[in-house]
C-alpha cells in the first residue's frame, strides 16, 4: 500500500476497495488523483517552483491522467519538469511533474503515477473562520526587497530623526509633515507640497507627473536644452519625453513653442532652478514636492540637492502607504483582513485590496495583530506567499520569525483547543 495516506482517506478507499477491486482505487495514481480532487474541491492553493521561479497554482481541472492548474504570472522557459508540494491532513505530499501544455497563465501537467514523497508535519495547521488581524509593514527598504545596505544607510542617517519616526507601528503624519518641511527649508525656502483631488485644477506640472510618476529635475530654466534635450541628468529626468510625445501626436513646431512658453513663464516669475519629485500611495501619484529657487536667492539647486529632495519623496511616499495600510484601509470593509489557517510556523490570510496585495510583494516584512480571546498576539514574519484568486481575493502566506514574549505559547493553546473541537466534532 501506497505511504502517506490519512486514516480518512484509507477508509474510504477500504470501502472503495469493497465495492469495485484493488486493482482500481487501490493504486497510487488514483490515490494521488484523489489528493488532486480534494485540492480542487476546496480552491486551495499550493507552490509550484518551475526553474527557481516561487509561483503559486491552483487545480482548474483534474482529467483521466493529466491536470490544469492555474499558474498566475507562469513564464515558459523550455524546461519540461517543476516540482509541486501541499498539505492535506497534515501531511506534507511533493511531486516532480512532467508539463505538457503552456497557455495564458495555465499549465497541463501529467498526474504522477505514484506517490513521490510524503511526511507529517512538525505544527499542526488549523482552518479558522472567525480570526481577523491588523498588520503593519517593517522597514527593510524605501523600495521593498532586498534591503540596499549601502544606499538605505545614508538615507537612513541623512533623515534620522524622520525614519525614525516612520518605523513606529503608528507614526504621526502631522509630526512626519512638520519635520519633512525642516528637510526642505534646508535646500530653498521655496518650495510647494501639493495633492491631487476633485475639483483642483490640473496644470502642467500636475499632468505630467499623473503621466510620468517620476523626478523631473530643471538645473538652470535659462537654457531650454534643461527642459528637453538629449543630455539629462544621469539621476534625474527633464521633459523630454513629453516633448518627442508633443513631436510625435502635433508637431515639431508646436512642440517648440509649448515648452518655450512653459520656459518664459517659469523665467517671468523669476524662477532659477527647480526639482518636483511624486509622493505616491503605493505606486500611484497623488501630489508632488516642488521645491525652487528665483533671482532673490542667487543660488542654483545642485544635483546632490536634487536627489535629497527625490529620497524625501520616497520616504513619503513610505511613510502614507505604512498609514493607509495600518489604519484607513481597514476602516473599508473590502480591506478587512481575514485569517483562512493558522500555525506554529504561520499563517494565510486573505484581503481583497488589489494596491495592498501588488505592494506587499515588495514590502514583505509585517507586524500582526492578532486578537485571541482576551490576548492580542503580537507576531513579526515575512509574506512568502501569494495568490491572487478569480473572485477578486487575494491569499498571503505569512512565516513567523518573531513574536512578543509568551505569545507563541498562548497560540499554541489556541491550535490545540481549535484541534481538540474538530476532532470532537
Amino acid at each position: 500500500m501506497a505511504v502517506g495516506r490519512s486514516d480518512t482517506l484509507q477508509e474510504l478507499i477500504t470501502i472503495l476497495e469493497t465495492m469495485f477491486g484493488e486493482t482500481i482505487i487501490g493504486s497510487d495514481i488514483n490515490l494521488v488523483k484523489h489528493l488532486f480532487y480534494s485540492l480542487k474541491a476546496d480552491q486551495r492553493e499550493f507552490p509550484f517552483d518551475y526553474e527557481g521561479d516561487k509561483l503559486n497554482s491552483i487545480v482548474e481541472e483534474v482529467g483521466e491522467d493529466t491536470l490544469i492548474l492555474y499558474v498566475p504570472y507562469l513564464q515558459p522557459k523550455g524546461i519540461l519538469r517543476a516540482k509541486i508540494s501541499f498539505e492535506i491532513l497534515n501531511i506534507l505530499y511533493q511531486f516532480e511533474v512532467v508539463l505538457l501544455d503552456f497557455w495564458e497563465d495555465h499549465v497541463r501537467i501529467k498526474i504522477p503515477s505514484e506517490l513521490q514523497a510524503a511526511a507529517f508535519r512538525k505544527n499542526i495547521r488549523v482552518a479558522v473562520d472567525d480570526l481577523f488581524m491588523n498588520y503593519v509593514i517593517l522597514y527593510r527598504s524605501l523600495s521593498g526587497g532586498e534591503r540596499e545596505l549601502g544606499k538605505n544607510l545614508s538615507v537612513e542617517q541623512r533623515f534620522f530623526h524622520l525614519m525614525k519616526e516612520i518605523k513606529k507601528d503608528n507614526p504621526s503624519l502631522k509630526l512626519i509633515n512638520l519635520m519633512a518641511t525642516e528637510y526642505i527649508l534646508g535646500v530653498s525656502k521655496d518650495f510647494e507640497i501639493v495633492f491631487f483631488g476633485p475639483g483642483k485644477e490640473e496644470g502642467f506640472l500636475t499632468k505630467f507627473i499623473r503621466k510620468y510618476n517620476r523626478s523631473v529635475y530643471v538645473p538652470d530654466c535659462s537654457l531650454i536644452m534643461n527642459y528637453i534635450g538629449e543630455e539629462k541628468d544621469p539621476f534625474l529626468d527633464n521633459f523630454r519625453d513629453e516633448y518627442l510625445h508633443l513631436v510625435k501626436t502635433q508637431s515639431q513646431a508646436k512642440a517648440d513653442e509649448f515648452f518655450r512658453e512653459l520656459q518664459k513663464a517659469e523665467i517671468r516669475d523669476f524662477m532659477i532652478s527647480y526639482v518636483v519629485t511624486p509622493i505616491r500611495l503605493f505606486n500611484d501619484p497623488i501630489g508632488y514636492i516642488r521645491v525652487y529657487t528665483t533671482a532673490m536667492d542667487k543660488f542654483s539647486i545642485v544635483q546632490q540637492q536634487a536627489l535629497y529632495i527625490e529620497e524625501l519623496g520616497e520616504i513619503l511616499t513610505y511613510a502614507l502607504t505604512k498609514v493607509y495600510i495600518r489604519q484607513d484601509n481597514f476602516r473599508n470593509e473590502e480591506a478587512v483582513t481575514r485569517i483562512l489557517d493558522i500555525s506554529m510556523n504561520g499563517l494565510l490570510y486573505e484581503i481583497e485590496d488589489a494596491r495592498t496585495f501588488q505592494y506587499l510583494k515588495k514590502h514583505n516584512i509585517i507586524k500582526m495583530f492578532v486578537p485571541i480571546q482576551e490576548r492580542e498576539l503580537v507576531l513579526r514574519g515575512e509574506v512568502v506567499r501569494f495568490l491572487e484568486l478569480p473572485n477578486g481575493k487575494f491569499h498571503l502566506g505569512v512565516n513567523f520569525f518573531d513574536s512578543n514574549p509568551d505569545d507563541m505559547v498562548y497560540l499554541q493553546n489556541y491550535i490545540f483547543s481549535k484541534k481538540l473541537k474538530i476532532l470532537s466534532e
